[in-house]
């Protein structure tokens, strides 16, 4: 754990935060992706009539996309990484490659009539953001898309 002041805090040129890149992996794969998951199955809210959201897709819907996912683990190449475990069951033990998939590749064809339409494209906003945060390079046209 933190025991103390840094001693990166005595570089002069060193500047908190900005020196520092965002740290994706826990920021978007393994708490953004988990919450947004838990909101859409209504159950981020221990209470449970402020999970009923029009945004929260049911039961049926998610065992759907969990046998699609497991119906196309054989057929998804290697390069795509890991391929997808069924969601409902697994996704408390998603690591983060597991999460950075299901963002990047898999959550918009799968949530693609099931969330409602302003809810996908706002999600959609956000998995072109983590698409862009995963390159390491960001060319002219990758910074007129942000500023858009």
């Amino acid at each position: 754990g933190v025991t103390g002041r840094s001693v990166l805090l005595e570089i002069e040129t060193t500047r908190f935060p900005t020196c520092f890149p965002i740290d994706i992996m826990h920021l978007f794969y393994e708490n953004i992706a988990l919450y947004m998951l838990k909101h859409w199955m209504g159950c981020f809210f221990k209470d449970s009539i402020l999970n009923d959201q029009p945004y929260v897709i049911n039961n049926k819907q998610w065992t759907e996309i969990g046998i699609e996912m497991e119906t196309v683990r054989k057929s998804i190449p290697t390069d795509f990484g890991r391929p997808p475990r069924n969601i409902l069951h697994h996704h408390n033990g998603y690591k983060a490659e597991e999460w950075a998939s299901w963002i990047t590749l898999y959550s918009l064809p799968l949530l693609k009539d099931r969330l409602p339409a302003n809810y996908l494209k706002g999600w959609s906003f956000f998995v072109k953001a983590v698409q862009l945060c995963q390159k390491r390079v960001l060319s002219l046209h990758d910074q007129e898309e942000i500023r858009k």
